[in-house]
């Protein structure tokens, strides 16, 4: 299996990538009335998004799929053009609100040498790692990471020798 396409999240002026969250879905094409194809096997779900949090909330920005038949809705208005940097239609510049409450774990500085062919990567892969609890759409606390995710590294590469194959 290849590695996944993480979703993003622009979040105080930096873009990382999420890579989990407990508390309840995210954005789903469904949620639009309509449904995406499997692209390519870097996207098992069959679609990817931009979200940005902000101080007046969290919203969807960017919303990345693949619909063969070329049949694709109107979201916030707006419909989706091909894309320089995907294969695939993107829908640009939306602004929807997103009144998710629950905890998203986001990362950026991913340390090559830790990639992972299969899958989502580790959190212990990225140097900076923060845990942001939202209620509504709204941040309420975030926590810092980055050291719990820097002690991983190191516990993994002092065990790596005792493993077996």
């Amino acid at each position: 299996m290849t590695a996944q396409i993480h979703d993003r999240i622009r979040f105080n002026k930096e873009s990382y990538g999420i890579l989990s969250v407990a508390g309840g879905p995210l954005v789903t094409p469904e949620q639009f009335g309509t449904s995406s194809e499997i692209a390519d096997s870097s996207c098992w779900r069959r679609y990817y998004v931009v979200y940005e949090l902000t101080d007046s909330g969290f919203y969807l920005r960017e919303l990345t799929m693949l619909r063969r038949d070329g049949d694709y809705v109107p979201i916030d208005g707006v419909l989706p053009e091909s894309d320089k940097e995907s294969d695939y239609p993107t829908y640009h510049n939306l602004n929807v609100p997103v009144p998710f409450s629950g905890r998203i774990r986001i990362a950026r500085g991913f340390i090559e040498d830790l990639y992972v062919h299969g899958g989502f990567q580790s959190p212990t892969a990225f140097r900076t790692v923060y845990d942001l609890t939202l209620e509504n759409g709204r941040m309420v606390k975030m926590k810092d990471r980055s050291k719990v995710m820097a002690i991983g590294r190191i516990w993994d590469s002092l065990c790596r020798p005792f493993r077996f194959s």
